[in-house]
């Protein structure tokens, strides 16, 4: 049976490297125009006069498109190489990303955030399949920690100075066609580097990752079989949903506390945030260096219940410390607390490996029901926060509720096995 480049070596090789850190700048592109869209807001309120509830829009759209297409597309798409699966991406969001400095209104704007996201679901869950494709099977952990720790420098540079660059150009315009350059260049570069990848991955992606070698070839499954068992991959592996409800859990607490957190300190403790960005920058500077940990964690941490219940309990500690923050250090201390938590995601990412006789299209679909829970929480944190507060008059009532909710995430990770059945090669 095929295999694919990476299968059988012991170490990825550079091309590798590369190939897999420039997907996750990919990814960190698109999510800063999502999850640093606050950094633009001022500006293009100002400009072009948009309500708040046309702010609201503009950012559910984002995490919303994310929550409803990426099962669906990791199914459709799970059959493509995901080389070329990524190249159509980002041929197809540049000009998103750049149209939506050019938006004269409202809507313009929402079709191109829209758009754009509706490409990113596309190629995000094509992730574990780049990685089975291109890394070393035990590598997977340490390429995955070293893309979370590039990410965390590109979004804490890019949280910390947005707002002086937008101020220095004096336009978010050209902030936006910045970031739309950026994208264009990581497609040029990732047409050179896939240039003379093989073109079928069919076989291989096929291929059982962990347990025993059993696996059927294409020819033995027809289309419809393939699909029927990519999704009855979610009913197989109920653990993927105990994932799914930990990065709910995160990513609610996450954005959340990022988008009131200036607020309460300001109105409820008496602490002016003039330097805001520096200060949720914190959220990333420890996972520069913290990144590589997660390598670690997978290698050492054998008990998979307690490796996953640990950042649960950090973020769920962290979140609280943040709320009761009476100062910007005590503040820095908790967001640099729920920082280290994601210090675990990479193992956590690596997980679905080690399920019993899973098919590599078949981890690509239960990273999508993960990123699925992520991004409802994204979206939804601040909503449900909100909705709380206008009902409590209390905006510290309703963050307190969405920090507590975490709480949820230690109770999934204490219904997961010790270990999983099967082995990654």
């Amino acid at each position: 049976m095929a295999q694919p480049p990476a299968a059988s070596a012991n170490r990825t090789s550079p091309r590798g490297w590369t190939v897999l850190l420039l997907n996750r700048l990919h990814y960190s592109t698109v999510v800063l125009a999502s999850f640093g869209f606050g950094l633009f807001l001022p500006f293009l309120q100002a400009d072009l006069g948009l309500s708040y509830l046309q702010i609201g829009l503009l950012q559910a759209v984002a995490w919303g498109t994310s929550a409803v297409c990426l099962v669906p597309f990791s199914v459709l798409f799970a059959r493509f190489n995901p080389n070329y699966r990524v190249l159509v991406g980002l041929a197809l969001m540049t000009p998103f990303l750049f149209t939506q400095g050019l938006a004269q209104g409202f809507w313009t704007l929402l079709a191109s955030r829209f758009l754009m996201v509706l490409t990113q679901a596309g190629m995000t869950p094509a992730r574990p399949l780049l990685l089975r494709w291109w890394a070393a099977p035990r590598q997977y952990s340490t390429v995955t920690a070293v893309g979370l720790s590039l990410h965390s420098a590109f979004m804490a540079a890019a949280l910390t100075f947005s707002p002086i660059i937008i101020v220095v150009l004096n336009s978010w315009r050209l902030a936006y066609f910045l970031q739309a350059g950026l994208l264009g260049i990581h497609l040029l570069a990732w047409a050179a580097l896939i240039r003379k990848a093989p073109r079928s991955l069919e076989e291989s992606a096929d291929a059982v990752v962990a347990g025993d070698d059993r696996a059927d070839t294409d020819e033995q499954i027809d289309r419809d079989q393939r699909t029927s068992t990519l999704v009855g991959a979610l009913i197989r592996y109920p653990h993927a949903w105990l994932l799914g409800v930990v990065m709910l859990c995160l990513s609610a607490s996450w954005t959340t506390v990022l988008t009131f957190l200036p607020i309460i300190l300001e109105t409820e403790r008496g602490v002016a945030i003039s330097a805001g960005s520096i200060l949720f920058g914190f959220l990333y500077y420890v996972l520069v260096p913290g990144g590589m940990f997660g390598s670690w964690i997978f290698n050492h941490i054998t008990n998979r219940r307690v490796m996953v219940m640990l950042p649960a309990l950090l973020n769920l500690l962290s979140t609280l410390g943040a709320l009761l923050a009476g100062n910007e250090f005590l503040a820095a201390v908790a967001l640099t607390g729920m920082g280290m938590a994601w210090v675990f995601v990479p193992a956590m990412e690596i997980l679905p490996f080690e399920f019993r006789d899973i098919r590599t299209r078949e981890v690509s679909v239960i990273a999508g029901l993960v990123q699925t829970f992520g991004a409802i929480g994204f979206g939804g944190g601040p909503v449900l926060a909100g909705a709380i507060a206008q009902s409590a008059n209390s905006l510290v009532a309703g963050v307190l509720v969405v920090g507590a909710l975490t709480g949820l995430a230690v109770l999934a990770a204490a219904a997961l096995p010790r270990r999983f059945e099967g082995r990654l090669v």
